[in-house]
């Protein structure tokens, strides 16, 4: 089926694909600039298009509201990420599931409930936490920790993260040998992914806070 597309759309499919997967929505004139073209109109003709083949989704009354279908992601050969780009019209911030703050489970699932305290933003998750590996950070077990998808971590910052298929909350230290994933309490152990298996790990995103319900 890509063979089918001009090649300008297979790009844009492309281009808004990598994006998605990155946890964010490009601009028009972002992907025009990548592709050379003078006008961000000529972009939105290729949506359009796209849009016409059933390869995007689009929700007109938002701004950069793009998303690639199942179609769209099986004429590019892909699959999107196990995370995908989170946008909402339910109230709240939705909860994916759950991540260990001690040894790493299975995480990111389908968001089944949300945190209606919360105002959603696009990209925007929590994953309920199990265990006690980040109390000195102040996260205790049952907590909700509050993920940006997408977003840079900084050296040293408390982030989600995958590696092997399984989900962890650890701060996080970058060397030229690799990844530490540092546990706030001394307890555990800091995990060390050496640098050839380094470029396998998931950085999901930044924690940007913890949700703590009622109890």
């Amino acid at each position: 089926m890509e063979r089918a597309l001009p090649p300008g759309q297979t790009k844009i499919l492309h281009l808004f694909a990598d994006a998605e997967d990155a946890g964010r929505q490009p601009s028009r004139a972002e992907i025009a600039e990548q592709l050379g073209y003078a006008f961000p109109s000529a972009v939105s003709k290729h949506v359009e298009a796209l849009v016409r083949k059933g390869l995007f989704a689009l929700d007109r009354d938002k701004k950069r509201n793009v998303r690639l279908t199942a179609t769209g992601w099986a004429a590019i050969g892909r699959q999107p990420a196990r995370v995908t780009t989170i946008t909402t019209d339910m109230p709240g911030v939705p909860v994916l599931g759950a991540i260990a703050a001690g040894t790493p489970i299975e995480a990111i699932e389908q968001a089944d409930d949300h945190l209606t305290d919360l105002a959603p933003r696009p990209g925007r998750f929590a994953l309920r936490v199990r265990g006690d590996s980040m109390i000195n950070a102040g996260i205790d077990d049952g907590d909700y920790a509050v993920i940006q998808q997408g977003a840079p971590v900084a050296q040293r910052q408390i982030a989600a993260v995958i590696v092997e298929g399984e989900a962890t909350l650890k701060r996080v230290v970058r060397s030229s040998d690799g990844i530490d994933l540092v546990a706030e309490n001394p307890s555990y152990q800091t995990r060390h992914i050496p640098a050839p298996q380094a470029a396998g790990v998931q950085v999901v995103g930044p924690l940007l806070f913890t949700y703590r319900p009622a109890r």
